[in-house]
């Protein structure tokens, strides 16, 4: 699998991407030469040289500093909502596939719910309503953003309980919970990795744009889409005090959708996800859940 993926040009550029701005981004403390936060307007609005490399912004504060620790903060925090959303999406879509009947109506009208209103609308209002700040945002991604793991991983387990497999586990007695776990989990971790992966730049576009509103991270942590922000009275003037972060911010959406592209390729479902337990005799290919890239 893993040599699958690095064949396609594509995805390998955006996992180097990704490890990339990981790598810096993570090694802010070693690699930034100023402390992000503290104001020297003494030093303001200097172009780039040996002591700051990317020059200061507004405020006298080194702008390279301040893009190294964005990064990191913004990865972080994207990080920490894909893993609240996945913990919310994943046993929802397992417990409702399976069980079915009221728990399955019930938990699908309240995606319904959450459903009808769009992402980012329903974002700023749950963070409107909590308050700034990069933790409520946390919370408002993590309640807008869990229906789509939770529907996807439902129809899947209303295909595989179907499955010859699932049937010979529950005649040999095997307990719903050792049916999840043993059958299912692996059978819908694949799509959803391929998910996790492609949403992951959206996340860091959410937050951004959320910091950018002035909704998520304050002054001063310094944020990539809070440091567009910042930058915006000078965006004639000096404008790479807006490009810098824009880019970073480009850059890291790409590497993660070509990733996620690459990943969606190698774990196709008629190769590589389908249902692990098939009988031996059955020769017909699993339905497909992702298309390729292209037709063949």
């Amino acid at each position: 699998m893993t040599g699958r993926l690095l064949r396609d040009h594509l995805s390998l550029t955006g996992l180097v991407i990704i490890i990339l701005i990981f790598a810096v981004t993570m090694a802010a403390p070693v690699l930034a030469p100023h402390d992000p936060l503290p104001v020297e307007l003494s030093e303001r609005l200097r172009s780039a040289d040996d002591q700051y490399p990317l020059g200061t912004d507004p405020l006298g504060r080194c702008l390279y500093s301040r893009l190294l620790y964005g990064g990191r903060i913004t990865l972080q925090y994207s990080l920490s909502v894909l893993a609240i959303i996945l913990l919310i999406g994943i046993p929802t879509g397992l417990l409702a596939g399976y069980l079915g009947g009221m728990v399955d109506g019930l938990l699908m009208r309240v995606a319904d719910v959450v459903l009808a209103f769009p992402n980012l609308i329903l974002a700023l209002v749950v963070t409107g309503f909590l308050g700034p700040g990069l933790i409520n945002v946390m919370i408002a991604l993590a309640v807008v953003s869990w229906v789509q793991y939770a529907r996807v991983v439902r129809g899947m387990v209303l295909s595989l309980k179907q499955k010859e497999f699932v049937l010979a586990a529950r005649s040999a007695g095997t307990g719903p919970l050792g049916i999840i776990w043993h059958h299912l989990v692996p059978n819908v971790l694949p799509p959803v990795v391929v998910m996790a992966t492609l949403n992951l730049g959206g996340l860091v576009l959410s937050i951004a744009t959320l910091s950018f509103l002035g909704l998520g991270a304050q002054p001063p942590v310094p944020e990539w889409g809070a440091m567009i922000n910042e930058a915006r009275n000078y965006m004639v003037s000096t404008p790479m005090l807006m490009l810098l972060p824009g880019t970073a911010i480009a850059l890291t959406v790409l590497g993660f959708n070509l990733l996620g592209d690459g990943l969606r390729d190698v774990l196709d479902p008629q190769g590589f996800t389908r249902p692990r337990q098939q009988s031996a005799g059955s020769s017909k290919p699993s339905p497909r859940l992702f298309s390729r890239r292209g037709s063949q």
